[in-house]
């Protein structure tokens, strides 16, 4: 999405599209999620958030309010520490919604951890079947 050196990023409307935002703990990306979910529905998308993040105490009810505020559709899970799965729960959920851009919101650590980046290419393998594939992805 930020490589200068690849075609810019654009989901489409009416064509299903998910967007993972991954970085470290503290860098933003739960705001950033807001912010991207709320810009494309001012433009006439319809998005979703999906809650990923099991590490940090409280990450799914600052989404869930966050989300309610904007009314965006969001799914997590209080009981669910397996990010994949949640992941893969909701983003099938949001499919059968016809939701055009669902952005998955994912754990953060302290440093660059190998666990952090093995859950996400977990999360990512289970996105990336024949025809749950986007540009952005």
């Amino acid at each position: 999405m930020l490589d200068a050196g690849k075609p810019a990023f654009a989901p489409k409307k009416g064509k299903s599209c998910v967007v993972m935002f991954v970085g470290l703990q503290g860098s933003g990306k739960t705001t950033t999620c807001m912010k991207f979910a709320h810009y494309h529905q001012k433009i006439g998308f319809k998005p979703a958030l999906v809650c990923a993040d099991t590490f940090r105490a409280g990450a799914f009810d600052q989404l869930k309010q966050n989300a309610t505020k904007i009314m965006v559709p969001f799914y997590g899970s209080y009981m669910e520490s397996d990010p994949v799965k949640i992941v893969v729960e909701g983003v099938e959920r949001f499919r059968k919604e016809n939701c055009d851009l669902i952005i998955v919101d994912t754990s953060g650590r302290h440093k660059q951890e190998a666990a952090l980046f093995e859950e996400m290419r977990q999360v990512r393998s289970n996105e990336t079947r024949p025809g749950n594939i986007c540009d952005g992805w």
